[in-house]
């Protein structure tokens, strides 16, 4: 790629840059950053870096009425792990504040095809997952009505579905996976309410909810492989975003179970394992709101069972930590979890049980489900985050329970109760060697990279680092050669992680078309303290399903590396371009940048196909979809 260049003309965007994203007005700002330059005698200052293990705890906090309850210190706080007392290292409060987290600036229009990553709509607290389980969601055992037929419960669920976003809290950000026939993402992060329901209207021309799934016993329904699995995935797909997650479970049935038992198979109890681990290290808390409703009776419930809706809630209970998944299994299969309950309550045991190990809150027993999808996205808003670093040093895999308690009285608190000690670092033996390090290729990205996590399809808008990108088809359309093809098949397995993969198979010529991507980067926000200028630009195409149709990842330098020491003002900007072939079925061009010298982010989406670049740009261009 072209090397990146400093520019002194004055451009829109980078207008537009300055005043988004500097809290002082460009020339105060202009006039720290010539007083912050280094001087040529500075030496580099020497690194040295350790690795500390810190289990990370989001604690929600409710009084008797189920109000977040604020104010409170980390004094209040006291944290064991089984039952030894941890340090409580470092403490803060989220969501607390009535105003918004983030409130975008009114750009000024902007050239066709020229974009910049800021939202459209506010943004305010963590991020939200609701996944809407078709599979699930007509149980025939847990319906109001037997009929196996009957499929009101989706019906009753859409409308409900499109009121709570309607009534959605300004700010909260949202993307929908929805489990038919398999799992789709159909929305991706956003708080834009417009989007949101295009994606629930059953007659909108893109990606939706479909109206209606009447296969859910062919693909799955009350089996708790395929609903691991599907957990599994999400929170995969949220590895590496930062902060909280909030997984909302909107389904008629709820087969799993964070806990493997004995009579499970080795490889399902690694894969719960892996998966609880993977929800503790990336703050994933599961919301589970049951879409049947308020169960008037129970025609499957043993002889004295109350099937009466009357179940336990997740607030009450303080049992031990996982039931293994028979319970979750004879909940789902329309059996008895146990002697003196029925298969309601046993359903209901399950959604406490799922929220409480993982540090949500279930809603069950309800038909106001629009009220219980909007206490759900409150109930996760405003909580305090708590460190400490484990006084036991065995990291053997062994499930290690923790315990919260507050000073004050009178107080609901939910966290994750439990994880597993695994050491992560010995995952990396299992790699292949390679026998020369010609045949290898570029490393591919690990779990947890912020790169890999914000450059996935449908993936929030990344604004820690502000950039303007500009868009444009080069040429037209051709068929890709033997090189372009072979590059086609290498390029995104640089971010395809989840599966070891051998020598890519070539593949057939298509036709393709090359877009260029002009970024162009303020100096201000690249804190370099004497570090050589150190960006990486990333690109990925995907069609309309959200398979990545191609990518690459480039690490750009400043053309002239002594510019910082010589004397000469500092460049205010700089502009880089990369080219990406990308077949003729792609339907998004997502892009990124990242300083590499203080991991600062900034990604955007971007809709294809794009505007005529002979268009005049209209009064609110150039922000992302």
């Amino acid at each position: 790629m072209t090397p990146l260049r400093s520019i002194s003309r004055s451009l829109s965007i980078a207008a537009a840059l300055v005043c988004a994203s500097c809290p002082v007005p460009p020339a105060a700002f202009a006039a720290q950053q010539d007083a912050a330059a280094p001087s040529p005698e500075s030496a580099p200052v020497p690194l040295f870096k350790t690795n500390v293990r810190r289990v990370v705890l989001d604690v929600v906090v409710t009084d008797s009425h189920g109000k977040p309850v604020a104010g409170l210190t980390k004094q209040d706080f006291s944290v064991s792990e089984d039952n030894k007392p941890q340090q409580v290292l470092s403490f803060d409060t989220t969501g607390f504040d009535a105003g918004m987290d983030y409130m975008p600036p009114k750009l000024p229009p902007q050239p066709p095809n020229t974009f910049v990553n800021l939202p459209p709509t506010p943004e305010k607290g963590p991020l939200y997952v609701l996944l809407y389980d078709l599979v699930n969601m007509d149980n025939p055992g847990l319906q109001l009505s037997p009929s196996p037929n009957d499929y009101s419960v989706q019906m009753t669920a859409r409308q409900q579905m499109v009121k709570f976003i309607q009534e959605k809290p300004e700010g909260a950000r949202f993307c929908i996976f929805v489990w038919s026939d398999s799992l789709h993402l159909i929305q991706g992060f956003t708080s834009d309410k417009a989007q949101l329901l295009a994606a629930v209207d059953p007659n909108s021309p893109r990606a939706h909810i479909p109206r209606v799934f009447m296969m859910g016993q062919n693909y799955g329904r009350g089996e708790t492989q395929a609903t691991l699995s599907v957990i599994k995935y999400i929170a995969e797909y949220l590895d590496g975003l930062p902060g909280r997650k909030n997984l909302i479970w909107f389904s008629g049935g709820f087969p799993l179970s964070l806990f493997a038992s004995d009579d499970d198979p080795p490889s399902y109890a690694e894969e719960v394992k892996t998966t609880l681990d993977k929800m503790a290290q990336d703050q994933i808390a599961i919301y589970p709101v049951d879409a049947s409703g308020v169960m008037v009776a129970n025609p499957h419930a043993p002889t004295g069972a109350t099937g009466n809706g009357t179940g336990m809630s997740s607030d009450s209970r303080d049992k031990g930590i996982g039931g293994g998944s028979a319970a979750a299994a004879a909940a789902s299969q329309g059996t008895t979890g146990g002697d003196g309950f029925s298969m309601v309550s046993s359903s209901y045991m399950i959604q406490d049980e799922i929220a409480r190990d993982t540090g949500g809150r279930s809603f069950h027993s309800n038909n106001d489900l629009a009220g219980a999808l909007l206490d759900s996205t409150e109930d996760g808003s405003s909580f305090y985050t708590l460190t400490y670093s484990p006084s036991n040093p065995d990291y053997s895999g062994a499930v290690r329970k923790i315990k919260v308690e507050l000073d004050k009285k009178g107080y609901t608190l939910s966290y994750r109760r439990a994880y597993y000690g695994t050491d992560f670092a010995l995952s990396s033996l299992d790699e292949p060697k390679a026998k020369t390090a010609a045949a290898v290729p570029p490393p591919p990205r690990k779990l947890g990279d912020t790169l890999y996590a914000n450059m996935e399809h449908g993936a929030p808008i990344a604004h820690q680092l502000i950039f303007g990108a500009h868009l444009a088809a080069v040429g037209h359309p051709a068929m890709g050669t033997v090189a372009q093809m072979a590059e086609l098949a290498t390029q995104p397995a640089y971010f395809k992680v989840r599966r070891r993969s051998a020598q890519p198979k070539p593949l057939a010529p298509i036709p393709l078309q090359r877009y260029a991507i002009d970024f162009t980067v303020m100096a201000h926000q690249l804190q370099l303290s004497g570090a050589p200028l150190n960006l990486e630009l990333a690109a990925a195409a995907y069609d309309a399903d959200g398979r990545m149709l191609n990518a690459m990842v480039s690490n750009a330098e400043a053309q002239n590396k002594g510019s910082q020491n010589s004397g000469t003002p500092p460049p205010k900007a700089y502009r880089a371009q990369q080219q990406l072939d990308v077949p003729l079925a792609a339907a998004w061009i997502r892009v990124a940048v990242r300083d590499a010298n203080t991991n600062r982010i900034g990604a955007m989406e971007i809709k294809l196909p794009l505007a005529p670049e002979n268009e005049t740009a209209t009064a609110t261009p150039g922000k992302p979809n």
